[in-house]
């Protein structure tokens, strides 16, 4: 079955997938999305941050597309992207996508 997501997403490609209940209703659901192993990612840069940040910023200035903030939560290792910023002198690594690291394979 193929994604309901734009390629840009973060579940492009994670498979749905479907189960049917006892009374016959075919539920759709994604599969548990795993995080790239750190190893994988490689700089693009390093910010530093000064506290008032936020992912989606950070993914504008770095990507040019706020929707690309998952990358940038993805490479940190956290999870939940609120925990990302909001701390002054963090330094985040803004990561090259995975698709041109690994190529093509995200």
């Amino acid at each position: 079955m193929s994604t309901p997501f734009p390629p840009s997403s973060r579940y492009a490609h994670v498979p749905v997938l479907t189960r049917t209940l006892a009374d016959g209703t075919v539920v759709r659901y994604l599969a548990r999305r795993m995080l790239p192993p750190a190893e994988r990612f490689q700089p693009l840069e390093m910010v530093r941050l000064d506290g008032t940040e936020r992912p989606d910023t950070l993914a504008a200035d770095a990507y040019g597309d706020p929707l690309l903030w998952w990358r940038i939560v993805d490479a940190s290792g956290e999870a939940d992207p609120r925990d990302l910023t909001g701390t002054e002198g963090r330094l985040v690594l803004i990561p090259l996508p995975l698709e041109i690291t690994d190529d093509g394979r995200a």
